[in-house]
């Protein structure tokens, strides 16, 4: 590795401070810096738009929390250069490093890659034309009015499953697993399997609508009875009317991350959520 982008929080600006500190190291080391936010562009960082940063640098150091390290992974899975988190969000599950641990950057060209699935996520229905758009962490499928119920029948490889009324559903990767789907009870995957996890929203019934685990080669449909709300690691589709359908599959693209510790996946489990 030689050229680095250095691409912060865009929402929750990055203070001025700290962006010198991870800067001043790396420069230190001897990498070659780039920015997509013109703000933090100086003599030292230089100035890319993101496109064409997340093309060119060999891997990008990530400057936030876990919607950064999203944000980021929307570039980064398009060209497939790995991604390295220092946190300053509130959780910072997908980060490696705090911003007191710059030191251990020095690391860097003997980190670890650790490859995480995606998926794709398509959303079509009458008088809607189909999208399709790449997820780290998981589709969200929910009521699209508050205080009303919706009927959801799950599919996979074209075979129902069964059917909920609930206030939505959501599919994610092992990556999201520990985020919304954490929350709603279902179950933690460890990153390193590739699988699908199903979790209803809320079911309205008196026996157990548990969570489902399915195949990565596995493709879900979703058909719901009654107009749905449809997001993707937080970004959202139009409404899709009645009768619409949502259809995810794994996809082709991963995201690469970089790691410089040596701590295991449940050990940063149990330090950032306890």
């Amino acid at each position: 590795m030689h050229n680095l982008l250095l691409y912060p929080n865009q929402s929750r600006p990055v203070r001025r401070e700290d962006f010198a500190t991870v800067a001043g190291t790396l420069a230190h080391l001897g990498y070659a810096l780039f920015t997509c936010d013109g703000t933090f562009a100086d003599s030292a960082v230089r100035y890319l738009p993101a496109e064409e940063a997340f093309s060119f640098c060999d891997a990008a150091v990530v400057l936030g929390g876990d919607g950064t390290m999203l944000a980021a992974a929307r570039y980064a899975r398009k060209t497939g250069i790995p991604l390295l988190g220092i946190n300053f969000g509130t959780l910072g599950y997908m980060s490696e490093l705090e911003i007191s641990e710059c030191e251990l950057l020095a690391d860097l060209p003997n980190a670890r890659i650790e490859t995480r699935m995606m998926l794709d996520v398509t959303a079509e229905g009458d008088g809607i034309t189909a999208e399709t758009h790449t997820a780290l962490n998981e589709a969200a499928i929910c009521r699209a009015k508050p205080g009303t119920l919706v009927t959801l029948s799950l599919y996979c490889d074209g075979s129902k499953v069964s059917s909920y009324r609930a206030d939505g559903m959501i599919v994610s990767t092992p990556t999201g697993s520990s985020g919304y789907n954490l929350s709603v009870g279902g179950p933690i995957i460890d990153p390193k399997l590739n699988a699908f996890c199903v979790s209803p929203l809320a079911p309205h019934t008196l026996s157990a609508a548990r969570p489902l685990v399915f195949s990565p080669e596995s493709v879900i449909s979703v058909c719901a009875e009654g107009e749905i709300s449809v997001a993707y690691d937080s970004r959202l589709f139009p409404l899709l009317p009645h009768g619409g359908t949502v259809t995810i599959r794994r996809s082709e693209n991963v995201l690469h991350l970089l790691k410089l510790k040596n701590a295991g996946f449940y050990d940063t489990l149990t330090k950032k959520l306890t």
